[in-house]
């Protein structure tokens, strides 16, 4: 039986184990700062510090080297300013990797940066908006850890970004979420696609609604609809880093009906615990409202596997935010106890699909992850 390194694997079942600590607790009771920070720092550091894990560090660490540091800064405004360059990756990726690299420090240390910024800032709001923010890291953490965080720097950064963004939609500052979605799409141009959340989270949700708005978006799936703005989706061309990321192609497209199971149970809890959700946790109908745009936009591109997946991530990606406040809210404590057993049995299972599927080709197995902190060849 394969499993993930153990800097992993460690990990993964101290998540398991304190969620029930957080599920059990009495209300009221948060999880301390000290162990939820904690927790964060180890994230940061067993990826911050990785050496040549994730589908597209190769690349990634020659462009830190070779490519950016040619770039002029004319150039990076002119990107700013959506005016014609001949940079081809998007303008702030471009510039921290230039701010990184002009202080002489290897691309390790810009790794690093990469992941605080990318942990501390989804852990954040999960912390400040999720009733248990340490199970709301356990549904993070597979694939979302790996794969964006671990891997897909650029889109790690610009889905940070987008749910940073969640803290100027609740408060209803229109021109701090634009700056928050336009330093998004500096880091990756698919995060335009969260542009209409500000407004999308205001629209009154009942169950009556959120059942008929998914089975139409269902129905639609068939139909390909999404060729219709084919021109638009090609330009936000999620391939177009590196060879590395075809790695990731078949463990999405066989994923994408173990991904439907996930998808139906979410609006499953959806439907269901929407008005208990909605008296109980504080802005559940903005972060819901999001979720649903992500599962729609899912079933209209699941012809497409990447699309279904990356393209729709930053809606998705609210995901253990609502989960975790629907479990949280439940009035009856077995229910709740089931509910937050099922998750955690479902993570266990997707920790070993990933394993199978991805974990050599990522390199975060035993015989393949290394991190500079130890590693002395």
């Amino acid at each position: 039986m394969a499993f993930l390194h153990p800097v992993f694997t460690v990990l993964f079942v101290f998540l398991i184990l304190y969620s029930f600590v957080e599920v059990n607790r009495e209300d009221g009771l948060r999880t301390p700062k000290f162990i939820f920070w904690t927790i964060a720092v180890y994230m940061i550091v067993i990826i911050g510090y990785r050496r040549y894990v994730g589908a597209d560090y190769p690349v990634y660490d020659s462009m830190y080297s070779q490519y950016f540091p040619t770039v002029d800064y004319s150039q990076l405004i002119d990107k700013m300013l959506f005016r014609k360059s001949r940079i081809d990756v998007e303008w702030m990726y471009a510039m921290l990797n230039k701010w990184v690299y002009s202080t002489g420090v290897p691309f390790k240390e810009f790794t690093l940066i990469s992941a605080i910024i990318t942990i501390t800032g989804k852990l954040a709001v999960f912390y400040k908006d999720s009733k248990y923010p340490v199970f709301a890291i356990l549904l993070f953490l597979i694939p979302g850890y790996f794969i964006a965080d671990s891997g897909h720097m650029r889109q790690a950064l610009g889905m940070t970004m987008c749910v940073i963004s969640f803290k100027f939609i609740k408060e209803r500052k229109v021109w701090w979420y634009l700056l928050c979605i336009y330093i998004a799409y500096g880091f990756h141009k698919s995060t335009i696609i969260f542009l209409p959340a500000y407004w999308l989270a205001t629209i009154p949700m009942n169950p009556s609604r959120i059942f008929y708005s998914i089975m139409i978006c269902v129905i639609l799936s068939p139909f390909q609809i999404y060729n219709l703005f084919s021109g638009f989706l090609d330009t936000l061309n999620v391939q177009d880093v590196s060879n590395g990321y075809n790695g990731y192609i078949n463990y999405e497209a066989s994923g994408s009906s173990f991904l439907d199971g996930q998808i139906l149970v979410f609006s499953f809890l959806l439907i269901t615990y929407d008005k208990v959700a909605c008296e109980k946790i504080y802005y559940y109908e903005y972060m819901r409202n999001l979720l649903i745009m992500g599962i729609c936009l899912y079933f209209i591109m699941r012809s497409n596997p990447v699309f279904s997946t990356r393209l729709v991530g930053s809606y998705l990606g609210f995901a253990p935010l609502v989960i975790t406040n629907i479990i949280a809210s439940m009035d009856k404590k077995n229910t709740r106890w089931f509910f937050h057993l099922f998750f955690v049995v479902f993570m266990i299972f997707y920790y070993f699909v990933f394993v199978k599927y991805q974990g050599n080709a990522g390199r975060f197995t035993p015989d393949k992850y290394q991190n500079f902190l130890w590693f002395t060849q």
